[in-house]
């Protein structure tokens, strides 16, 4: 059996591995808590400190959305913001990258992979949002195909930053608000 590392380095002898066949699982021995609980708290920090990075790089590029005629209108032309495929929301995003609305490392917090990065799940962190309940997640099925509601959503996701007391827009509240801004823009008749 393979155990799960960490860059913090979990030692697969702190664990005890039952069952038979294929299905496999593990307990952590009784005289190991306490390395476990050291190396737990120490990738929570570097969890942290990568979330605090990413988001800081996210707020500096702030949430103003530009783009030229030709690209609003190949948009325009592309995309159906009320109902996309998977793989046309995947395009779009390309299409947004290129466009330097979003960068390649944000693929993965607007569900472009349908996976969020690991730094993502920090210490305790609580979400919330003003915004009337949605069946929506931050996994794509979930929009129906409706990106344009599903990112009108999702924008609006706060957290609670215990260090400054007081709420802020998630990373993904604010690209999906770059994504909201384009979606409306495609369809706005005067687009600026």
């Amino acid at each position: 059996m393979t155990v799960g590392r960490t860059s913090t380095g979990f030692d697969p002898g702190w664990f005890t591995v039952s069952g038979s066949g294929p299905v496999k699982w593990a307990s952590l021995k009784g005289e190991c808590v306490s390395r476990f609980q050291e190396a737990v708290k120490a990738e929570e920090r570097e969890w942290k400190a990568a979330f605090d990075r990413y988001s800081a790089e996210v707020r500096r590029q702030g949430t103003s959305v530009r783009l030229t005629d030709e690209q609003l209108e190949h948009l325009s032309d592309a995309y159906d913001p009320e109902n996309m495929t998977r793989e046309e929301c995947r395009a779009f995003v390309d299409d947004l990258c290129r466009y330097g609305v979003l960068r390649e490392e944000d693929k993965d917090c607007v569900s472009y992979n349908s996976l969020v990065p690991a730094t993502f799940f920090t210490t305790v962190q609580c979400t919330t949002t003003a915004a009337p309940f949605q069946p929506y997640t931050d996994g794509f099925w979930s929009s129906g195909g409706n990106v344009l509601d599903w990112s009108r959503y999702l924008s609006t996701f706060e957290r609670f930053d215990p260090d400054t007391r007081s709420y802020q827009r998630t990373p993904g509240a604010i690209l999906f608000d770059r994504i909201q801004q384009v979606l409306v823009k495609m369809g706005a008749p005067d687009r600026q």
